[in-house]
């Protein structure tokens, strides 16, 4: 390691009664000009949110102008198309998140022994059921429609359409489509399966 050589004759010594104020000077200059630029920055976010929000108030307002102008008239049988689409789609929607498990569950515990059910069909607003099938007597035909009267699910359950199916004529023929086919409208309560 190299010594340092200091020639303590020639060397010049600052004076610090100078360069005290002189740094207090620039350290006030500084804040000052910091202060003014954070002012004006400030200012200036003001005013460009300011900016933005007309901006966005403006083209909001020419939209509306220009949708109110560019708005076709529709005609009576074009609003009437609409709706049967849209009345259509509302069905396709209902068809596909309309419980049906409650519905059928009551349905089963209705069906005495003795009736087989062989259709389940359902109104287009959701309000009524179509039950056919066949039974084996009018008893159980009679106690199925008490058993449908009497749930929580079925209402003024009617009793629509019945036929006496003749039973096999020789003892080759199968008796199964034999016995008596009914067909029974019933009213559902929607204020039991939607809760």
């Amino acid at each position: 390691m190299e010594t340092i050589k200091i020639n303590l004759a020639t060397y010049e010594y600052q004076d610090k009664r100078v360069s005290y104020p002189v740094m207090l000077v620039v350290a006030a200059m500084v804040l000052i000009i910091s202060s003014l630029s954070i002012r004006a920055g400030l200012n200036g976010q003001t005013r460009i949110k300011e900016l933005e929000r007309s901006a966005v108030e403006h083209e909001q307002s020419l939209l509306k102008r220009q949708q109110i102008k560019q708005a076709p008239k529709l005609k009576d049988n074009e609003i009437e198309s609409i709706k049967n689409e849209v009345n259509f789609i509302n069905g396709i929607i209902n068809q596909h998140v309309y419980p049906y498990d409650r519905l059928l569950d009551p349905l089963e515990a209705c069906v005495p022994q003795g009736v087989i059910l062989s259709s389940f069909g359902m109104s287009k607003d959701f309000n009524r059921v179509i039950l056919d099938g066949r039974a084996d007597s009018m008893n159980n035909i009679t106690l199925f429609l008490n058993n449908l009267n009497n749930s929580t699910i079925y209402k003024n359950s009617t009793l629509m359409n019945l036929s006496i199916s003749p039973e096999g004529k020789t003892p080759e023929e199968p008796a199964s489509n034999a016995g008596i086919t009914f067909e029974i409208d019933s009213a559902i309560t929607k204020d039991q399966i939607w809760k």
